[in-house]
Parts: C-alpha cells; structure tokens; sequence
C-alpha cells in the first residue's frame, strides 16, 4: 500500500514530526493565547494544528473553514455550522434556538447518521452584528472539563468581504474578552494576513502571536521519505532525493505528492534513481491535465508566453533586462501587469524577492510540453 499522503489532513505516524512549532503551539493553546499560523499552501498548517490539539488533554477543537467566503453572512454561516460541532445533545440546541431565535434556526435529522443538525433559515441574511451571539455560545462551552480551541483556517479569505473592516471589528471585539480560549487563525497568504495582524489600522493589529510554517526540517524530513519507501523495500539515491526537493521548492505537500507517483511507478526492491522522475511526473501531469487545460484557457498568450519564461528562466528578477530579451517581452511594464494578474488567479505567488509556481508539478509540465 502506498504510504504516501497528501491533499489532506494527516496525523500520528503520517505526521511527519515538527517537534519546535508542536511544542510552541501547544503552549500557547494552553495558556489561552490566541495565534496566527502565517505559511505557504501545502506547508503543513492544518496538519499541525490538528496534531497538536489532537494530542492535548481533553481539548475539542472547533474548526472554521473560511476558504473562498465571499460574504459576512457565509462567514457567520459557517462559524454556526462548526459550533454545532462542539455538542450535538438536545440541551446544546434549545440553547441555539433560544439564543439565536433571530436568526431563525431549523432543525433537522442527518439521514445518514440520525443526529440531530441545525441551520439557518436561507432567506435570513446574517449581518457582521450577529458575531457575538455565536461566539457567546463557543464560550458557553468552554471550561477546564472540556476545553475548546477555536481554529479559523484560510483567514485571509475574510479580506474578501465587502464589510470585511466591521467583521473583523465585531470578532476582535468579541474574542478579546474570551481571554481563557485559544482562537487560531491559519492563512496562506502573507500579504492578506500581515494586513490583518500587522497593519496598526487593522482591529486585529497584534491582538495574536505570530507562528511561521515553513519548510520541514530537511534532516528529519529526508529520514521521514526513506522510511516510508523501505515500507515497499525501495531504496532512494542521494541524487533522486534531491531533485525531488528541488522540483517541489522544498514544499511538504508537493513532496510527498511526487513520493506517492515515485512508489507508484516503481517496484518492491528497486533502487530508485532519478531516471525514475520523469515517468513520476507524467503519472502527476495525467492525473493533473484538466487542471493545466483549464489556466491555458483563462490566461492571454502574452501571460503564457510570461508563464513559460519564469518556467525556463526563474522568478528573480523577472523584469531584468537578460529576463526580458529571454521571455521575448519586449516591455517590463507587460511583465508586471502579467505578474499581477497571474498573482491574482493565483497560479504564481511572491516569496522572499521570488515569484514561484502555485502548483511546481504545472511549472514542470510547461517545461515538458516546451510552450
């Protein structure tokens, strides 16, 4: 069985061991401390944060996913469906329907597993004034018996809302007082979040402690590779290792991705050298394709064409004069248009003075196809 994980939450032995930021989180969760998880996509955020209060005492985690919110009212949605997470007894859904009465909750039974759910009437539209009354809830749950830790994950997607300052404001104003419950707040783009926690006209100017998810550890996390492939008797060159870095720019997620297509198409007792890469590869750009097919059709040809040199050249110094004669864009004012827009469908990103590909297997396919 292939032992490989990616694209989803994993936990114990599939966990690949960040002994630093578990024990950094894990403290200040305990004492409280409200935190923004600030990392790149495919770093590893989630997966940390579930580890480490899976393996707190007693804790329950309430766990908010804000990714592609477009509304105040889908925000607060959603945050009512995750604390009907927290207790599904019919003492917690009076409490609900009580306290929310304005809301114009409904409850009904899951046909699957006949619990009881709850929602909220869709002609009700819920304004960033309805905050405190949801989150007075998460603390009615909450004490030393059975603690909660509240995780908001892709935060920066709030930034999206029209009345994202007046939602953010009626949070802030709300969570400040819970000061004995943990709010978690992960995103992956670091200029949405360093706009909220950082910028001193936002109402969550340094109201949490900043953690960093970066890269794994290489040591630990090469150790944690070879294990897995001993798993099938399959043995890693040096060489083949390093280029697997190399081509996913170090990034957990598209690791262990390219691993799983390596034992995919490689055998018990092999050797794997880096002649092996590019059968991975075509397995990852076959499963990929309508993915690859669908940017082609929403990008211009002059956004292609700058695609395919920062495939070929890098993202450096992409409106260097060598940048431009390679791209054959004569002018560095289309260069950072492109830029901007390619950023904004996201499928480039900046970091550390570098623009790079959302997705590396992509980039790795324009250089295959020679676009």
């Amino acid at each position: 069985m292939n032992p490989f994980r990616y694209g989803q939450v994993v936990k114990g032995k599939d966990f690949c061991r960040r002994p630093e930021l578990v024990t950094g989180l894990s403290a200040q969760i305990l004492r409280g401390q409200n935190v923004y998880i600030q990392g790149e996509r495919r770093t590893g955020k989630t997966s940390l944060i579930f580890e480490t209060v899976r393996n707190l005492p007693k804790f329950r985690m309430v766990w908010i996913d804000l990714l592609g919110s477009k509304t105040s009212d889908d925000v607060l949605k959603r945050i009512l469906t995750a604390v009907m997470s927290i207790e599904t007894g019919s003492g917690f859904l009076d409490t609900i329907l009580r306290k929310l009465s304005h809301m114009k909750p409904v409850v009904g039974v899951d046909p699957i597993t006949g619990l009881l759910t709850l929602s909220v009437d869709a002609a009700v539209e819920l304004k960033p004034d309805s905050i405190a009354g949801i989150l007075d809830l998460i603390a009615s749950q909450h004490s030393k018996r059975k603690p909660l830790a509240v995780v908001f994950d892709e935060f920066q997607d709030i930034m999206s809302l029209k009345d994202a300052p007046e939602t953010l404001a009626q949070l802030r104003s709300k969570i400040q007082f819970q000061s004995d419950i943990s709010y978690v707040f992960a995103g992956s783009i670091r200029k949405k979040m360093d706009a909220i926690f950082n910028d001193p006209d936002s109402a969550f100017f340094k109201s949490a402690v900043p953690i960093h998810v970066g890269p794994l550890n290489r040591d630990i996390f090469e150790t944690f590779i070879r294990d897995k492939f001993r798993i099938g008797k399959r043995t890693l060159t040096p060489e083949t290792l390093g280029a697997v870095f190399d081509i996913c720019f170090h990034i957990p997620g598209d690791i262990q991705q390219l691993c799983s297509a390596l034992w995919e198409t490689t055998d018990r007792d092999e050797t794997i050298a880096a002649s092996s890469i590019p059968a991975a590869l075509d397995l990852i750009f076959t499963q990929e394709l309508k993915g690859y097919e669908t940017i082609l059709t929403v990008v211009s040809s002059q956004q292609l064409k700058l695609l395919t040199a920062l495939a070929r050249l890098g993202g450096k110094a992409p409106m260097a004069t060598a940048f431009l004669k390679n791209s054959g864009i004569p002018q560095a004012s289309s260069v950072r248009r492109g830029l901007g827009r390619l950023m904004a469908l996201r499928i480039i990103f900046h970091y550390e003075a570098e623009y790079r590909f959302v997705n590396p297997f992509f980039r790795a396919w324009l250089l295959h196809k020679k676009l």
